[in-house]
């Protein structure tokens, strides 16, 4: 091999190594931004006792947390539809004496007692709820959710214990109705309850009931109940009365089976309340101002959505002024 030759190998082998050590270093540098990133993103778990509320509240509630950026919320229900505090409690109860008494199904499709699902994480929150029907009796609660808190200290001690506040239904709900009771006479008593309860066992309250009547005694979002240009009695598929402002899921039109029938749900949450409550459990959870996401669910407007994350911020700010007075 000729001079010439050889300085252009040369010269070839050092460009060759030029840039596989550029790439090496754009390699690093690119996982080491990633770890850092990584890093910063904390884990939240939690674990909920309760039924079809609970099951709204967390509906969005992900979302909202990847919208943040910080930090990623893990979920575990341990609710059946309208359970209140005394069938969790009896269930409990039956589990530590029948291994296969296993009522709550996980994420990961297995069974489990409230036991067993308790230890199978290192939840960091443990929440607890009244079925709603029964959330402004206080004398309900009793002797239940005390059993139910011994059950968590005894299974996930260094969870913290926290009471989801339920909201007040529709004031139209035939349930009001039967007991003599206005929404803001349900919402007052079912707070004072809920209220109960967590000073006796010192726990924070996720105050979605209160930033559901925030948002509903906010002028101009008054929720509009009764349409007087629908037909009630006779109405006609898929037409739907409106319902401007609604946080429940209100009249819907039920398909299944051979009639299709006009339904008035005057409790589940609809989007907005969804999305509400799952703004008040994210800010409660991580400590972070829900005003600061970006995510909303489809079909809610920017308007509503800034609307809903102030709402939830002002809710769990009043729990936190209180406390401090």
């Amino acid at each position: 091999m000729d001079s010439r030759s050889l300085e252009r190998m040369v010269k070839h082998q050092k460009m060759c190594w030029g840039v596989v050590c550029c790439l090496a270093v754009s390699v690093l540098g690119v996982a080491a931004r990633v770890g850092a990133q990584d890093a910063e993103v904390r884990t939240v778990r939690v674990l909920t006792i309760g039924n079809s509320f609970a099951q709204n509240a967390c509906r969005y509630l992900e979302q909202i947390a990847e919208s943040d950026g910080s930090c990623r919320i893990v979920i575990g229900t341990a609710n059946i539809g309208g359970c209140t505090l005394q069938k969790h409690a009896d269930l409990a109860a039956k589990s530590a004496t029948d291994p296969d008494e296993k009522p709550y199904r996980g994420a990961d499709g297995k069974r489990y007692s409230l036991q067993a699902y308790l230890a199978a994480d290192a939840w960091d929150f443990v929440t607890l709820q009244q079925m709603s029907a029964l959330s402004y009796k206080p004398e309900t609660y009793h002797p239940y959710i005390e059993q139910l808190v011994a059950v968590v200290n005894e299974h996930a001690p260094k969870a913290e214990i926290l009471i989801h506040q339920t909201w007040a239904y529709r004031p139209d709900s035939p349930l009001l109705k039967s007991d003599g009771l206005t929404q803001q006479q349900m919402y007052e008593r079912l707070a004072a309850a809920y209220d109960s309860v967590a000073d006796q066992f010192d726990s924070r309250i996720m105050p979605v009931g209160t930033a559901f009547q925030m948002a509903r005694d906010t002028t101009g979002r008054e929720v509009l109940v009764h349409d007087p240009d629908y037909n009630y009695d006779n109405p006609v598929y898929p037409s739907l009365p409106k319902q401007t402002n609604s946080l429940v899921t209100g009249w819907h039109w039920r398909t299944s089976g051979p009639n299709k029938q006009l339904r008035l749900d005057f409790k589940h949450g609809n989007t907005k309340g969804c999305f509400l409550a799952g703004l008040v459990w994210y800010e409660v959870l991580t400590g972070n101002d829900a005003t600061a996401t970006t995510y909303r669910p489809k079909g809610v407007t920017e308007q509503d959505a800034d609307f809903l994350r102030r709402a939830a911020h002002q809710a769990v700010a009043s729990r936190t002024a209180e406390k401090v007075r």
